[in-house]
């Protein structure tokens, strides 16, 4: 029998107060501890609440997280990974060199402070050591908008900023995103599991492009008729932030070769199925409060602070559960990117469906004045279980790229037990809600993906 089956997790026992607080253990006292290893595994993984808090913490952080590889990404080849760390480096000596035309005495302090740093911020290093082709062209990509900026800050000091060229430039980088767009926009699948994932990856990398192409890398849709007024600050954001365009552009474009050479003979449009289905998951996800209604429901009705472990339970529920920002993606920067609209909409309704059951789970009551570690273990454990469960019965690349979201949830969670700043309880109930969201997202993932991936027309 495994760990996982050994102890029901309806258990809720919560130990007293005194024992909510962390023993203070030394480090040779720990290891002492954890030495017989046989011992302290086996009653941990039994009876998790038998142990000192310390040491159920520590094994809970132990305990497996999602592997990284179920969400999953399109591979990136060599070629297209030397190629952008290539561009970078050639930016980084373009700045370098209208760097030492500026002379320093002449600007003011701040912009002697950007001139003096480094132009791609490490990242030109850290992509030339890098030997996985992925990381490779994420440090890259990264320090394109760095080194960008430290181009933009010269151009400014030697007066060379023209900044009608960059309000054009955004224009033609909007319009080529437009067009890749334009050119996936049936959304021919041959096998929708797979190739959707790809359409995902193309369409997140246009969402980019668009956000980081117009005026001071921070257009939310709007193009200025004129640049009369500029800062140096916003001419140099817009030079890094366009320049990281233009990377984004050409690994969509990347990503759009895969999916293209993926197709069989007879790719069959799925628009239809996608707009169908991005309906339905906002109408379902309309269902539930918004976040708005709910902060008020927290703040005036039921009069909750995060002070005890109910409070802190229901704030943490309300943030990971109720965040609005997949109504953006309405707008014109990604109306017509319908398959990333499906998978951020989804990710949303899938936190929604998740609260109640984690609130369920985690058994935490307004009485309540500590939680034990025991059952944030049981928490992870639960999350876990379902986390493999659903990967194995839905294991495609659409799959996988839905299941982000509660995957990344459920690692965060060990970052909360192991970085918390308030008492022991409130490290361990909120790292809980992080593990029963993930796994309640999980248990509804199926719900998500097959209207999308089936190809059954009835």
């Amino acid at each position: 029998m495994s760990p996982d089956d050994a102890e029901s997790d309806s258990d809720t026992t919560s130990s007293a107060a005194s024992s909510d607080e962390r023993s203070s253990l030394s480090r040779r006292q720990l290891l002492g501890l954890v030495g017989g290893a046989g011992a302290v595994g086996g009653i941990g993984w039994f009876r998790p609440t038998w142990l000192p808090d310390p040491i159920t913490d520590w094994l809970t952080t132990m305990y497996p997280d999602p592997p990284s590889n179920y969400v999953w990404q399109p591979p990136v080849s060599d070629e297209h990974a030397d190629a952008a760390v290539a561009n970078l480096e050639e930016t980084v000596e373009q700045a370098k060199q209208l760097r030492s035309q500026v002379d320093l005495d002449s600007v003011d302090e701040d912009m002697r402070f950007h001139l003096r740093g480094s132009p791609a911020g490490g990242h030109l290093d850290a992509a030339k050591e890098e030997r996985d082709a992925r990381e490779r062209l994420f440090s890259a990509t990264y320090g394109m908008l760095f080194a960008g900026e430290a181009v933009g800050y010269a151009k400014v000091a030697l007066g060379e900023e023209d900044p009608d060229a960059r309000l054009e430039r955004g224009r033609e980088l909007w319009e080529a995103s437009d067009a890749v767009a334009d050119s996936i926009s049936a959304y021919r699948v041959s096998d929708p599991g797979r190739d959707l994932g790809y359409l995902y990856a193309i369409e997140r990398q246009l969402a980019f492009v668009r956000i980081s192409s117009n005026w001071n890398g921070t257009s939310v849709g709007g193009d200025p008729d004129s640049v009369d007024e500029y800062s140096p600050h916003g001419l140099a954001n817009t030079w890094g932030s366009q320049l990281q365009a233009e990377q984004r552009l050409e690994n969509a474009r990347h990503y759009r070769e895969q999916y293209r050479s993926g197709l069989g003979d007879d790719p069959q449009p799925h628009r239809e199925r996608l707009d169908d289905a991005l309906l339905g998951l906002l109408a379902e996800t309309d269902r539930f409060p918004r976040r708005d209604q709910m902060r008020t429901k927290l703040e005036d009705e039921l009069e909750l602070d995060r002070s005890s472990p109910y409070g802190a339970a229901r704030w943490e529920l309300y943030t990971l559960c109720f965040d609005n920002g997949f109504r953006f993606y309405g707008n014109d920067l990604r109306r017509d990117l319908t398959v990333l609209r499906v998978v951020k909409t989804g990710q949303a309704l899938l936190a929604r469906q998740a609260h109640e059951y984690a609130l369920e789970e985690l058994g935490v009551t307004p009485a309540d004045t500590g939680y034990d570690s025991g059952r944030a273990f049981r928490a992870k454990r639960r999350s876990m279980r379902d986390f493999r469960a659903t990967r194995d019965e839905y294991d495609s690349n659409f799959a996988g790229v839905v299941a982000n979201e509660a995957a990344s949830i459920i690692r965060a969670g060990d970052v909360s037990l192991e970085m918390g700043d308030g008492p022991a309880w409130k490290e361990r109930v909120e790292s809980a809600v992080y593990y029963l969201v993930g796994a309640g997202m999980m248990r509804e993932l199926g719900n998500v993906v097959e209207p999308v991936v089936s190809l059954d027309t009835n």
